[in-house]
């Protein structure tokens, strides 16, 4: 099933949540809607769902517009963050309850619901906690059993409003694998709200990066991360460090007295050297080391003031042998660079 949202715009009172945005989603992709708090993710889901209405702008499944279509008439599928699983019922119970209220015409047989939820429970592996309660299931389990639910009735689309944010950090780290497991097995559209960079770029086949209302670039994970349309983006994904510089003749002066354009350079395309190498360099006094972990972190002064972060390869550091009050030379390997009159602003 194909999603198609359409010029959206809505507004709650003075606030505009969303501003003329477009979207087009093919069928059985997995796509992340990321942006910071007040981007408007959340509100495109809920238009994409039925549970709120555009004040202008169309929704169209396959082609169709179900715009002014319930969110029971659309069949999506919805998993919240918080479970909402009903605490007296079992795991089996849960998972049936969407075939068990429907229209006695259709609704399955009590044998097609056994088998259904059966079905449902070994590909959400907990098989064997059928009879169990929420009570009794840890938060990862619990949000698998929301999700069976969800795909119980045989949704057109599947949508998850930050499905893992209430988990702790490992627990994420496993659901977000399973997910993309489970999509590649079901094939069914799906979309999720995250504000997880590292969520996002593991999981979707593409992310729709939000700000103030507004898409910002739509693109696969490295598309997005290695290829940013904005400030914003390249700001917004993972760590980053901004200097201000100009451009001349294809080369970059970074922290040049007139500066026409902010400079973004990530701590792992940085390097740390004794000599300048005839390239773009800058002077700094190194502040901090962290070697543990695959990458040394390096907290650096810049000769103007500014702090620096690098990460340095293991292999890389011990060569250099790099010392705390050291001075040193930085070297940028990649840089992006955004004029200051149409990017500084957002990016903050």
């Amino acid at each position: 099933m194909s999603i198609e949202a359409v010029n959206i715009t809505k507004r709650f009172g003075q606030f505009t949540a969303l501003d003329n945005v477009s979207l087009e989603i093919p069928s059985g992709e997995l796509v992340a809607l990321l942006g910071p708090s007040g981007s408007g993710k959340t509100t495109l889901l809920r238009i994409i769902a039925g549970l709120e209405f555009p004040d202008i702008g169309t929704v169209r499944f396959d082609g169709r517009d179900i715009s002014d279509r319930s969110a029971q008439e659309r069949r999506v599928g919805f998993v919240f963050q918080h479970y909402a699983l009903f605490r007296h019922m079992t795991v089996f119970e849960n998972i049936a309850f969407g075939l068990q209220v429907r229209p006695r015409e259709f609704r399955p047989s009590r044998n097609q619901i056994r088998t259904k939820v059966h079905n449902l429970l070994k590909l959400i592996q907990l098989e064997n906690l059928a009879d169990r309660y929420p009570s009794q299931l840890s938060g990862g389990q619990r949000q698998r059993v929301a999700l069976a639910r969800a795909l119980a009735v045989e949704p057109s689309v599947l949508l998850l409003d930050e499905p893992f944010g209430a988990l702790d950090a490992k627990v994420r780290m496993e659901l977000r694998r399973w997910l993309r497991q489970l999509h590649d097995e079901i094939h069914i559209t799906s979309v999720f709200v995250t504000h997880d960079q590292e969520e996002a770029l593991e999981v979707a086949d593409r992310v729709v990066v939000m700000n103030e209302g507004r898409i910002e670039q739509v693109g696969s994970p490295d598309d997005v991360y290695n290829r940013p349309a904005s400030a914003f983006v390249y700001n917004f994904l993972g760590n980053v460090n901004l200097f201000h510089g100009r451009v001349e003749e294809d080369k970059t002066y970074i922290h040049e007295v007139e500066t026409g354009h902010v400079v973004y350079v990530r701590p792992h395309l940085l390097d740390i050297a004794r000599l300048p190498n005839g390239g773009s360099h800058f002077r700094a006094r190194i502040k901090h080391i962290n070697a543990a972990g695959p990458l040394v972190k390096v907290e650096a002064i810049a000769e103007w003031g500014d702090p620096v972060r690098v990460e340095l390869p293991q292999e890389r550091f011990r060569s250099l042998q790099l010392m705390k009050n050291e001075e040193v030379f930085i070297i940028p390997k990649d840089v992006q660079v955004f004029p200051v009159r149409n990017e500084a602003a957002r990016a903050k």
